[in-house]
């Protein structure tokens, strides 16, 4: 506090209040260099949330100076300021896995950057150790969810309630086959001999930064069928709520000279989807093609992605994709895809394209693989292309949106309100129909949007059955125009 004016007037200086984010997501990745556990002391916010979410031990530890590292430890953060001052030399020090097209950098550093930029808010970020590889990403077999100090990898996100997207640049990145070549270069006609100052740099720039052989011995990526199920098995029992930004990975293509999206991989999808737990794949919103810019080789595009679903989340609502919206990088998509094969891709298996237009980047659909329904909602399992214009990744943020909030609500209501009371159904009401107001729900009347059904299936206790048709998002306008007699009619057909 400061005195001004004779003691008049108590000055006391007070950051300004963090709105809540209407789209918390999460990050994991590698942070190599420095880390400055100091700065993160230094922020007692942070560690009050560090605290709320369960890992209060390791705040203590860190305290204390028993904990050096900050390995499976989440972290909220609100910049990449704040990132960069704990891990000073995240985005420039080399890393243990090193491959031609990926570099020996971290993705994290840059994803956190693109999160930001593109309107990202709040961030939760997990260190995840290099030596470990992919396996440090998934939770380990001897996980306890409530016990903090078994958590490892994506185990330490499902424990955070308020965590809606989670994305996971550097298991990417391990991803990238380390000897994959790039595409050929051009090489230019060697110019006319004349006299040259010897200041002047007559480098082409032609050779790669390495050979195929001067890499030293490095580990194959993992099986996508072997990532995907460990993703997909934690998300689905612990936090139905969760959706996952992946990008899918890379395979060298002899006939094309390039590198392509990896068939295999692709293979691996569709296997999954056409299997018993094929509904599953509604928590994976998959992307394609990866990014590449004047200060990188390769990038993932999840961060961009990310950041902008948090943007027109606080915008207009997690029930709006930000699809066609131009994203902020200095970055254009790479490996470059043919149109027939992105329209391909989008529909089979169902990949969300990022593309470059009139030198703006953007994310074509926000497409799923599968229905972001669950399976009771198919009438059959043949009848599936009925439900396609559901295939839409905001549909599920829309669902675990009403997730969040409707659990949110009933742990308030649980310690506060009697059973009999009639104020939880008002609420319900209350809440659905802003909903409805809001364009989140269709329907020309809230009582078409939604159905509130309560009951008590035994004494001292209330249920309410909910039901809800999330708006149904225009994948393609149809215009028919027809000459009849003369006169032309025009109809548009939504699908």
């Amino acid at each position: 506090m400061e005195l001004l004016a004779g003691s008049r007037i108590a000055l006391t200086p007070r950051p300004l209040r963090r709105r809540e984010a209407a789209l918390e997501v999460a990050m994991l990745g590698h942070c190599p260099g420095r880390v400055r556990v100091e700065r993160l002391l230094a922020l007692p916010g942070a560690l009050d949330e560090i605290r709320s979410v369960g890992f209060g031990v390791a705040v203590d530890a860190l305290i204390n100076g028993t904990l050096s590292q900050l390995y499976h430890l989440p972290i909220p953060l609100y910049s990449s300021a704040e990132f960069h001052d704990i891990f000073p030399d995240a985005a420039v020090a080399k890393t243990e896995y090193v491959s031609l097209l990926a570099g020996a950098q971290a993705w994290l550093a840059q994803s956190v950057d693109d999160f930001f930029a593109n309107g990202g808010e709040k961030l939760w970020l997990v260190q995840i150790p290099e030596a470990e590889l992919q396996a440090a990403f998934l939770p380990a077999d001897n996980t306890v969810i409530h016990d903090t100090e078994t958590l490892r990898g994506l185990a330490c996100i499902l424990v955070i309630p308020s965590v809606a997207v989670v994305t996971m640049p550097d298991l990417e990145r391990l991803q990238i086959p380390p000897r994959m070549s790039d595409i050929p270069r051009v090489r230019l006609e060697n110019p006319d001999p004349r006299f040259m100052p010897c200041s002047q740099d007559l480098d082409d720039d032609h050779r790669e930064r390495r050979y195929p052989t001067e890499l030293p011995a490095m580990p194959q990526p993992r099986p996508s069928a072997e990532l995907l199920k460990g993703i997909l098995r934690a998300i689905v029992r612990y936090r139905p709520d969760m959706q996952c930004l992946f990008s899918l990975p890379l395979s060298y293509s002899g006939e094309q000279g390039s590198p392509v999206i990896d068939p295999a991989a692709i293979l691996t999808v569709e296997n999954l989807r056409d299997g018993s737990s094929g509904h599953t794949l509604r928590h994976i919103q998959f992307l394609y093609p990866y990014l590449r810019g004047p200060r990188f080789l390769l990038r993932s595009p999840v961060g961009l992605v990310a950041g902008q679903q948090a943007a027109v989340a606080w915008e207009k609502g997690p029930w709006h994709s930000m699809a066609a919206r131009t994203m902020v990088t200095d970055a254009v998509p790479y490996p470059v895809t043919p149109l027939a094969q992105s329209l391909h891709l989008r529909e089979q298996p169902g990949i969300g394209m990022v593309q470059i237009r009139s030198g703006k980047v953007s994310l074509d659909d926000e497409r799923l693989v599968v229905p972001a329904l669950p399976p009771a909602d198919y009438k059959e399992r043949r009848d599936i292309d009925r439900y396609n214009g559901f295939r839409s990744a905001e549909v599920m943020r829309f669902l675990g949106f009403l997730r969040r909030q409707l659990r949110t609500l009933g742990e308030v209501l649980v310690f506060n309100v009697d059973y009999r009371d009639p104020r939880p159904r008002l609420m319900l009401h209350d809440f659905f129909r802003r909903l409805h107001k809001q364009g989140a729900l269709r329907g020309a009347l809230p009582d078409d949007a939604y159905v509130i059904t309560e009951s008590q299936p035994q004494p001292g206790a209330m249920l309410f059955e909910i039901m809800v048709a999330p708006a149904f998002p225009i994948d393609r306008l149809y215009l028919t125009f027809a000459n009849q007699n003369g006169e032309w009619q025009a109809e548009v057909k939504n699908v």
